[in-house]
């Protein structure tokens, strides 16, 4: 069989057809079933985009949902990765080869309602109950951090639609290849859930906030960037393998750090303003994560919760793409040049 050469990392290849969204790098848009994000997370509640992410269906999904009984205890201790584990097995999905597709969607919102309880049971060391006055994303901060300012909701709430989906990115493509095996949403899940927790993937918003601490002071960001060049050392924030302009999720996240975090809302402002001098004609422009680590940051949610807390958006997503391709019958089964030593006689 003759093989094809593709760029490294696939770059540039398409590897599936998708109705799910589409991210216009060249443009700076993002939408999701032709609907622009940035509308959407200013208009439109978690549950609704949630729903229509999934399916394009306009019957928003319910909140968050309580384990069954005895399910969050199992929980307690671990650390979100075994959680997730844990509770895909509990929960007894079956492989999506032998679901019809009704089946396919319930198990795929019976997953997004129940990821906050279980991120907030493995987080908390304590089996987590949602309040039924709360919404989805309320709920998740209060159970994870026990609080319920509706200004925090709001700019959370925002944050989450932003990252619902965006593509062909590493974990989608993961949740992708496990369906295409036949596996069960669970498994398709909890793969795209390890590979998000990579320091090249969703880890990287730590590093964001590692620099504006380094920063400190507005003042000091034009001088801190180019030390940090002239080391060869990277400037976090900036830059990203798809836009080539600035982050359609920018300017959202910009309004809701101004108005959480104003302290941190000047810090930023001048390190972007900085940025703009110092990289100028490399085209890094700023990405989500310049301003979504400081709304994680204000809500309690950075740290360890970071990755946890982008995959209680970015699970819709998956979910999503993974009732997509299980409509498909072939497996992802890709080749690869073997430059070892020949093999014996």
């Amino acid at each position: 069989m003759e093989l094809i050469e593709v760029p490294p990392g696939l770059s540039g290849v398409a590897v599936a057809d998708t109705s799910v969204g589409d991210v216009l790098g060249d443009e700076g848009r993002l939408h999701y079933r032709g609907r622009d994000a940035a509308v959407l997370a200013r208009t439109r509640s978690f549950e609704a985009v949630a729903a229509w992410v999934l399916d394009g269906s306009d019957r928003p999904l319910a909140g968050a949902a309580a384990l069954p009984d005895g399910a969050a205890a199992r929980l307690v201790g671990a650390d979100v990765r075994t959680a997730l584990s844990t509770f895909a097995t509990a929960a007894g999905f079956r492989p999506l080869v032998d679901l019809t597709p009704a089946e396919r969607r319930a198990d795929a919102v019976r997953m997004i309602e129940a990821f906050p309880t279980i991120v907030a049971s493995a987080h908390t060391g304590a089996p987590a109950v949602p309040r039924p006055d709360l919404g989805h994303v309320a709920n998740y901060l209060w159970m994870a951090t026990g609080r319920d300012d509706p200004a925090l909701v709001r700019a959370l709430e925002t944050y989450a639609v932003l990252t619902i989906d965006h593509g062909f990115n590493a974990s989608t493509f993961s949740a992708r290849v496990t369906a295409s095996a036949g596996a069960d949403l669970g498994a398709c899940v909890v793969s795209a859930f390890c590979t998000l927790s990579g320091p090249r993937h969703g880890a990287v918003q730590t590093r964001v906030l590692d620099m504006y601490d380094a920063i400190g002071t507005p003042d000091r960001a034009e001088a801190w960037m180019k030390a940090t060049l002239a080391e060869r050392g990277p400037i976090m924030g900036f830059g990203h393998s798809v836009y080539k302009v600035t982050d359609p999720r920018v300017p959202v996240l910009r309004d809701m750090v101004r108005e959480v975090a104003p302290a941190r809302y000047e810090l930023a402002l001048g390190v972007e303003e900085a940025a703009a001098r110092v990289l100028a004609g490399r085209r890094l422009a700023p990405n989500v994560d310049l301003y979504a680590c400081l709304v994680l940051e204000a809500c309690g949610l950075a740290g360890e919760l970071a990755t946890a807390t982008f995959a209680m958006a970015r699970v819709v997503g998956w979910c999503a793409h993974v009732l997509e391709q299980a409509t498909v019958r072939k497996i992802f089964r890709p080749a690869a040049y073997y430059v070892g030593p020949p093999p014996e006689d």
